[in-house]
């Protein structure tokens, strides 16, 4: 009968506070694994989303590059034309190119031609891309606001083929440099990322 009673009586609480600890432990373990992973989840999805930013700006600028036209740019009240291609890297941290053939809106002008500049902010370490819409704007207000590409980019770095004679040269478009065309025969832009390192684009021209 003395048995039966002990068995009756159920957890002391010495036993219920171990039980009560055990579980404790148990939804902090899941708690912490559950954190984890959701850490790592927002990991993987910043990862990713900087990993689409870097195609799409890579896309963008070599985009611009395939569209090189020999056209000049001819800015308002300015008297002399721009040449199609200008090379201010080394000392601006910019360049600017006259491009053709892509696909636009009905309303503007020129069949896709357009004006676009790539700019290295050397403050703000990023890269910034703005574009005229025309190769004769008749005002200021025709530009198009200036957006950031990449951030975190310590450098930009261009140069041209020029041919076999010259090999690799910067500073094309320059004046009172060696005469040139208005498009090399090739470009090469390097980027250099704090996230990714050197970024490199080569693209060629017939």
């Amino acid at each position: 009968m003395t048995r039966s009673v002990r068995a009756d009586r159920g957890l002391t609480l010495l036993e219920l506070v171990a039980v009560l600890a055990i579980f404790a432990l148990v939804a902090v373990m899941g708690l912490q694994a559950l954190s984890g992973m959701m850490r790592a989840r927002d990991r993987l999805t910043d990862a990713d989303e900087q990993a689409a930013a870097l195609a799409r700006g890579l896309t963008l600028l070599r985009e611009d590059l395939k569209s090189a036209a020999a056209l000049p740019f001819l800015s308002p009240g300015a008297l002399d034309p721009e040449p199609a291609f200008l090379d201010l890297t080394g000392p601006a941290g910019w360049f600017t190119l006259s491009t053709a053939g892509r696909a636009v809106l009905p309303e503007v002008q020129a069949a896709g031609q357009a004006r676009v500049i790539w700019r290295h902010d050397r403050d703000a370490d990023r890269l910034t891309r703005q574009i005229w819409p025309v190769l004769r704007p008749a005002s200021d207000l025709a530009r198009g606001p200036e957006t950031t590409v990449f951030e975190r980019v310590a450098g930009l770095r261009l140069r041209a083929y020029a041919g076999p004679e010259e090999g690799w040269v910067t500073d094309w478009g320059v004046p009172d440099l060696v005469p040139r065309p208005a498009l090399p025969k090739a470009i090469e832009v390097e980027i250099e990322s704090l996230a990714y390192g050197p970024l490199r684009i080569v693209v060629a021209y017939p």
